[in-house]
């Protein structure tokens, strides 16, 4: 497909593997949390038994989702930093913790509770797309760390040459959820990208979609008029939704452009 003028990736699942899943199997499956929460209060000497911070993370992470959701959002996106911030801010009234400073410990507990390496083959793709001069862009659920991991793992694998991740996405054409306060499947997280494309005179059918969800990425994609790709490294599940095409590995997505 030849006529592509932009590819758009999903993160998690798709460029990223994370060892426990995206962040909302991770906050599911709360018995592999616990020594995250242990490691995090003793490095940053907080001032409460981990189980308690654990049972305060969800709750507060639950409470805002359903505040959202009272003002009409369908799928709301917490902002990971926030939650935090209000956290330390309870835990530590008379020392005034400053956002950077609930961000360190928020980076540091999602590295302890969700390592997460590059998907096989995601590097060499993503750099041959630049070495095509493809724009290359990001729709995606995301929290304030997610772009700091990717520009991680970009500089881990290209030895230093790649110092972040805007130096192989554009950044007119990274739309994250953490930003835009909704979730995928929700359109409005894909809506910005549209704008974006109308301005530039591009039509949708003009721009691929990867992702590995049927449900997050696939159908709201189609639905907009972008071309789509599941990434599967199983088998496809069966879904109305039906992508362009189903790659088992990101290699193949080479052999289609």
């Amino acid at each position: 497909m030849s006529d592509a003028k932009i590819i758009f990736w999903d993160v998690y699942g798709t460029l990223i593997a994370a060892e426990r899943g995206d962040f909302e199997s991770l906050i599911r499956r709360e018995g592999e949390l616990r020594s995250a929460f242990e490691r995090t209060v003793k490095n940053f000497g907080l001032s409460i038994v981990p189980a308690r911070l654990h049972d305060l993370f969800l709750r507060d992470i639950q409470a805002e989702r359903e505040a959202r959701s009272s003002e009409g959002v369908v799928h709301p996106e917490v902002r990971i930093d926030e939650i935090w911030f209000k956290l330390l801010e309870k835990l530590q009234p008379h020392e005034s913790p400053t956002i950077n400073f609930a961000r360190e410990v928020a980076l540091f507990f999602e590295r302890q509770a969700n390592p997460k390496q590059f998907q096989p083959r995601a590097f060499e793709v993503l750099a041959e797309l630049q070495r095509r001069s493809l724009r290359q862009g990001i729709i995606s659920n995301a929290q304030f760390y997610t772009p700091i991991e990717l520009s991680a793992l970009l500089r881990s694998e290209s030895t230093g040459k790649i110092c972040t991740y805007e130096s192989v996405f554009d950044p007119q054409l990274v739309f994250f959820s953490f930003d835009l306060g909704v979730a995928k499947p929700d359109l409005a997280a894909f809506r910005p990208a549209i704008e974006v494309l109308t301005r530039d005179s591009i039509m949708p059918d003009g721009c691929v979609f990867i992702g590995d969800s049927l449900t997050d990425d696939i159908a709201p994609a189609q639905h907009l008029g972008f071309r789509t790709v599941l990434y599967a490294p199983e088998r496809a599940p069966e879904s109305p939704s039906k992508p362009d095409l189903v790659i088992h590995n990101l290699g193949q997505l080479l052999e289609w452009l």
